[in-house]
């Protein structure tokens, strides 16, 4: 396939903040005129297994990920084979690399630390997240380019409306952007709806009861 159109950063059900089976994640790239995705479960491989036998089924490649939690913030590693039970940043990189893997640092200001040092040790750096600020995504391309690294670009999808809200031309073999083809940023609604299953979840119930309480104090605040 010599012309994908792609969006590199979603999540599964095998994520704690989503619940979109790695088959509806195929379906809905399918008909958001993707034919190349990337499933980015948070520290597992599951989603994008799971997810690459449903692509075969529907003509979507899919990449196979894991955002891994370090001790300096999340790395993504795509084409992996085996999980990574590693948490330094140093030795997940480690790890992606002996499987022939792709390192990429996604929304590097948000919640990392050292992102200068990481930066130089990565094969992309995400300029574009879709759950990010304005201001985060231009620090990363700033970031990016005194790197020198090339750049990525992903939805962060966790509802069934974000996927192929990004959308990039990418090379087949480099995975290197070409085009730019489209990329909006989470609603406010789509954002919500992830924290509120991540919390039911973790059956964090008191947070998630106390959250709904001031978001109807602050409604009835700003109510004319």
């Amino acid at each position: 396939m010599d012309n994908l159109i792609a969006d590199l950063h979603i999540h599964s059900k095998y994520s704690h903040d989503s619940l979109m089976s790695p088959e509806k994640i195929v379906r809905c790239a399918k008909k958001a005129g993707l034919n190349c995705i990337a499933i980015t479960d948070h520290d597992t491989l599951r989603g994008g297994i799971e997810g690459k036998k449903a692509g075969e089924k529907y003509g979507v490649e899919v990449l196979v990920g894991s955002e891994v939690k370090t001790d300096c913030g999340d790395i993504i590693g795509l084409n992996l084979s085996e999980e990574i039970r590693v948490t330094g940043w140093q030795e997940v990189i480690s790890a992606i690399r002996l499987q022939s893997g792709t390192v990429v640092l996604p929304h590097p200001y948000r919640d990392h630390f050292h992102v200068e040092e990481i930066a130089q040790s990565v094969d992309f750096i995400e300029i574009w997240n879709g759950r990010s600020t304005p201001e985060q995504n231009m620090a990363a391309g700033d970031l990016a380019t005194r790197a020198g690294k090339p750049l990525m670009y992903g939805s962060d999808a966790h509802t069934g409306s974000e996927i192929g809200s990004v959308k990039t031309r990418i090379d087949p073999i480099s995975y290197r952007c070409r085009e730019i083809i489209q990329f909006r940023p989470a609603t406010e609604a789509e954002i919500r709806r992830s924290r509120i299953t991540s919390l039911v979840k973790q059956k964090k119930f008191g947070t998630l009861i106390s959250q709904g309480a001031r978001r109807l104090r602050e409604k009835i605040w700003r109510s004319p």
